[in-house]
């Protein structure tokens, strides 16, 4: 990513985190120990600032470093709008999570540009025309270049990998944004929702990924869902839970004389989905009627339950912090070579390792 080329788009890069941080100029001038006036002057680019002053005012207001001194890519800015004073909460949220997606971002260019990362190529199976896509044929799809086509799918991190989009979780409220880049994608999820939640999101993502939409944010769009985002979610309950599969489930229930809730229960928790999302899927497939949904959807489903249907609970998946297996494989051979620092390394394994946890390297063979 680029540069920023003046002190003027630093100062404004300044101003929006201050905003989407939910600060005015004063708190965060006090927070930073800067005079309000100083600050003023900052954000409107006449006045130039230490290295020492950027770490401290990344640190107040909650981003990357490097956040305040790049230009964000230029898909992503030309889907949203520039915060301003009275921005709400939603739109504040959105701005933080972008900032995770840009620095996401720039930790995937590195690694690939170094060749620690290696994104797949694209397999053919995926290929769409753009303007016509069966979202339950691209999810059947999806699943055989995963090497699943039937049953509960793994780690998700570690699943999108395969389609060279590269996931991680952050703390943050927003539930997901992605953005394409050359030849494979990078996402952020919230790592702040219920388990079930953040792998749909997950597949969310996957699901713009493979149908090449250059930027998107879920931040938001329960406020008004348009066609794409109908054929996204249709990609999403296949993948995660295929039609065939919630048949045969049912009818083994059934056979067994299980209650449609047993049985429901039992999807949850083997396919680590939430709740309201293996309701409104027997719903749709007519296997519940939409009054029984309702009632379903009003009586979550508590640990005793998991315990006495499935003899577990849902193992949790995409926990904050989390990556997947070739990230951090990527990560720790720069690591090894030498290509980076400790703190680097850590920063690059978004704190799955502290600086002690790093394994042994002998530095001699990395020197040229």
């Amino acid at each position: 990513m680029d540069a920023a080329q003046s002190w003027a788009e630093v100062g404004e890069r300044i101003a929006e985190a201050r905003l989407a941080a939910g600060l005015n100029q004063g708190e965060l001038a006090s927070r930073v120990g800067l005079d309000r006036t100083a600050l003023v002057r900052t954000e409107a680019g006449d006045r130039r600032i230490t290295a020492l002053e950027l770490f401290h005012l990344a640190e107040a207001l909650g981003v990357p470093l490097a956040h305040l001194v790049s230009r964000p890519p230029a898909s992503l800015v030309s889907r949203r709008s520039a915060l301003e004073e009275s921005a709400d909460e939603a739109s504040r949220a959105r701005y933080r999570l972008d900032a995770r997606l840009e620095e996401h971002a720039r930790h995937a260019e590195w690694l690939v540009g170094h060749g620690y990362l290696v994104p797949p190529a694209s397999d053919v199976r995926l290929r769409r025309t753009p303007d016509i896509v069966d979202p339950v044929a691209l999810a059947a799809a999806a699943r055989q270049v995963a090497g699943c086509p039937s049953g509960p799918l793994g780690a998700l991190a570690d699943v999108l990998e395969r389609f060279g989009l590269y996931l991680t979780a952050v703390d943050e409220a927003a539930e997901g944004a992605s953005l394409l880049l050359k030849g494979y994608g990078v996402a952020v999820i919230s790592g702040q929702v219920a388990p079930g939640r953040r792998r749909w999101t997950a597949a969310h993502e996957l699901g713009h990924h493979l149908m090449q939409d250059e930027y998107h944010s879920d931040a938001g769009v329960a406020a008004g869902r348009d066609e794409r985002e109908q054929l996204i979610d249709r990609f999403v309950e296949e993948f995660l839970l295929p039609e065939a599969d919630v048949r045969r489930v049912w009818s083994d229930g059934e056979r067994d004389e299980q209650a449609p809730r047993t049985i429901m229960i039992a999807l949850s928790a083997s396919y680590r989905m939430s709740w309201s999302a293996v309701v409104n899927r027997t719903r749709r497939l007519g296997l519940i009627e939409p009054e029984q949904a309702r009632r379903e959807r009003a009586d979550t489903p508590v640990r005793g339950d998991f315990l006495a249907t499935y003899g577990s609970q849902p193992t949790p998946d995409l926990e904050a912090g989390t990556t997947g297996t070739r990230w951090r494989q990527a990560a720790l051979a720069a690591w090894s070579r030498g290509a980076v620092t400790a703190p680097r390394a850590v920063e690059l394994l978004y704190g799955a390792l502290t600086e002690k946890e790093l394994p042994g390297r002998t530095l001699g063979e990395c020197l040229p």
